[in-house]
């Protein structure tokens, strides 16, 4: 198979999906009201020195591959297609996703006068369905670019911010919603629905 395809699925599922999480943003920031942040300082302060310069690369390899040759990642072409699958399926799951999360859409964490807990469509079963999305279309981007540093670096980044910022989301959350979130916590998976570990693991998986 033509690496060119392999760059092209590449470059138009990702900025399809980038404009997808562009368009609800927008439209949540118009109906937001009055917000209070929770995202820390030196978090807001990493993603603009380090994120910046790195989206400059990015978007430099969308139109030069070769500019990250260095880093590419010999992978068989079974791990390849597998990167295929998961760049096309995160497309409609994005949509499914922003769909029923709304107005409550933000790429920051913070809490808003009209923010709503959001339980139905994938929040039925998973709390952070986004981030197992967003987990599912890096490792995709990283299978079908076959590079280190244009999908590797995205993933390892993105793990580090959800460990750091998932238990004080949570908490925020709690905070904002009290024993209705709390009851909520109990009947749904953080990133999984409940008892699909369990039932992997009697599986031998």
């Amino acid at each position: 198979m033509s690496e060119t395809f392999f760059h092209l699925t590449f470059v138009i599922t990702f900025l399809v999906f980038t404009a997808i999480r562009a368009y609800y943003h927008r439209l949540a920031m118009a109906t937001r009201g009055k917000v209070e942040y929770r995202e820390g300082k030196l978090h807001t302060g990493l993603r603009l020195v380090v994120g910046i310069p790195f989206m400059v690369v990015f978007f430099a390899y969308m139109i030069w591959p070769g500019i990250a040759g260095w880093a590419v990642i010999p992978l068989p072409l079974w791990a390849r297609w597998i990167g295929v699958i998961f760049s096309i399926l995160s497309v409609p799951l994005i949509l499914w996703i922003q769909r029923y999360l709304g107005s409550n859409f933000s790429t920051t964490l913070h809490v808003r006068d009209a923010h709503t807990l959001v339980t139905q469509g994938p929040y039925r079963w998973v709390r952070h369905p986004m981030y197992s999305l967003l987990f599912v279309q890096l490792v995709g981007m990283l299978l079908v670019t076959a590079n280190g540093l244009i999908g590797g670096v995205p993933l390892l980044a993105f793990i580090v911010i959800v460990v750091a910022r998932i238990k004080n989301e949570e908490t925020t959350m709690i905070e904002k919603f009290g024993d209705e979130y709390r009851e909520y916590m109990r009947r749904t998976g953080r990133f999984l629905p409940r008892g699909i570990l369990p039932r992997l693991k009697g599986m031998g998986i």
